[in-house]
């Protein structure tokens, strides 16, 4: 199994979203009609978009850290509806230590400059 297999693999709930990951690490979650919560306007329910910036900042820490993370707090800021297409997300570590690690993540659609929500989390890591 891969490291990204692995990392992927680790975390249930994001193999059940369906999120993904390519060889550079970038992830990114498929678009499914099963996740839209708004039909309305066909936008992703928030909590899946609240669950994949959470799965994205682990399966980011499980990558870079070799640890296996534990969701201390995890704040969401939805900024715009996430509508009916395929959501990407880009990590951003802000400090990694030995026991604690903060990281920003940003779901986009289609222009990484508008991001529909941001989430900020500390994660405790093995040892901590």
């Amino acid at each position: 199994m891969s490291e990204r297999d692995a990392a992927l693999a680790a975390l249930p709930y994001a193999a059940y979203l369906g999120l993904r990951m390519d060889d550079s690490g970038a992830l990114w979650l498929p678009f499914r009609a099963d996740l839209v919560g708004n039909y309305h306007i066909g936008a992703l329910h928030g909590g899946v978009v609240a669950a994949a910036l959470e799965c994205a900042a682990l399966v980011w820490l499980r990558r870079e850290t070799a640890a296996a993370p534990r969701t201390i707090d995890f704040t969401i800021d939805y900024l715009r509806p996430a509508v009916s297409r395929d959501l990407h997300l880009t990590v951003t570590p802000i400090r990694v230590g030995r026991a604690v690690a903060t990281v920003r993540v940003e779901a986009w659609q289609t222009d990484p400059e508008r991001p529909v929500a941001a989430g900020h989390g500390n994660f405790g890591l093995n040892g901590g």
